[in-house]
């Protein structure tokens, strides 16, 4: 947290440092002044540092499976993934905002027992042999209205949702199938967003989305930031390089506690990276 925060407070330094700079050259981008195009379709390769932690049956499997699912189920803690995003600034001041973003984790692991896992009333012993399977996918649209804009400065706030299909299995040797879960689990967020124009071609982009929600017995949080910044090197081409920090949780006592989660348990998933 405190290096998110960081990241925020240098992002202020540097638009001020780059102001004398970008008086002297006005970007294009927008007829309403400064670099802000009207569309923005970008794509990369992210290269991620992952850490869960799930337990499954709570309440129909007594006192359930609660594993990290890289140390214990031999799933890489790293991973090289695919995101992508789009942006439509739309109206005649280009202040509404619309977003949509996607990235995706598939993990398949194997690993051989140093300890018994107890599933309920069953036992895994020490050298059995444990497949799994651990799918995460993340969708997120949402809108933000421009509070605050001109050729320099573009901050926004906007509200929109996440869902995220999660696909947990595991199979022990000589016993079948043990776990099979899945979930989609659509949770609505805060954004905050902000773009800063160093200059007309470097852009430097920061964004957050926030959640806490509890509704009966389900209970549900949201921590996703990113800072970026971005060279236009042509008109419609540019390049650039993200840090971003992404945590979810979610937790269900009973399995119609929320709409789309039909599992109980609770899943812990982080992961943080460079795009």
């Amino acid at each position: 947290m405190k290096r998110i925060v960081w990241f925020f407070v240098s992002a202020l330094v540097l638009v001020f440092c780059f102001q004398p700079a970008l008086a002297e050259e006005r970007g294009s981008g927008d007829p309403t002044g400064g670099p802000w195009e009207r569309f923005q379709f970008r794509i990369g390769g992210y290269l991620a540092a992952l850490n869960s932690d799930v337990t499954f049956g709570l309440g129909n499997l007594g006192t359930g499976i609660v594993v990290n699912v890289e140390d214990a189920l031999g799933l890489d803690t790293s991973t090289a993934i695919f995101r992508g995003n789009f942006r439509y600034r739309f109206g005649s001041t280009r202040r509404h905002n619309f977003l949509f973003d996607y990235m995706g984790f598939r993990r398949d692991g194997s690993k051989v027992l140093g300890a018994d896992i107890d599933i309920g009333d069953e036992t895994i012993t020490v050298g059995t042999t444990i497949e799994s399977k651990f799918n995460f996918d993340i969708f997120q649209a949402g809108y933000s209205y421009s509070f605050f804009k001109d050729d320099r400065i573009d901050l926004g706030v906007g509200g929109g949702a996440y869902v995220m299909p999660i696909e947990f299995s595991l199979t022990a040797g000589g016993k079948g199938l043990v776990v099979d879960e899945s979930i989609t689990a659509p949770l609505p967020v805060l954004k905050l967003t902000g773009d800063f124009a160093l200059t007309p071609k470097w852009i430097l982009k920061a964004g957050m989305d926030v959640l806490y929600l509890k509704i009966s017995d389900f209970e549900g949080s949201i921590f996703d930031a990113t800072v970026a910044v971005e060279y236009n090197a042509w008109k419609h081409v540019g390049f650039g390089l993200a840090l971003d920090f992404f945590r979810a949780q979610v937790k269900a006592e009973d399995d119609d506690s929320y709409p789309g989660v039909d599992f109980v348990g609770n899943i812990d998933f982080g992961v943080s990276g460079l795009m």
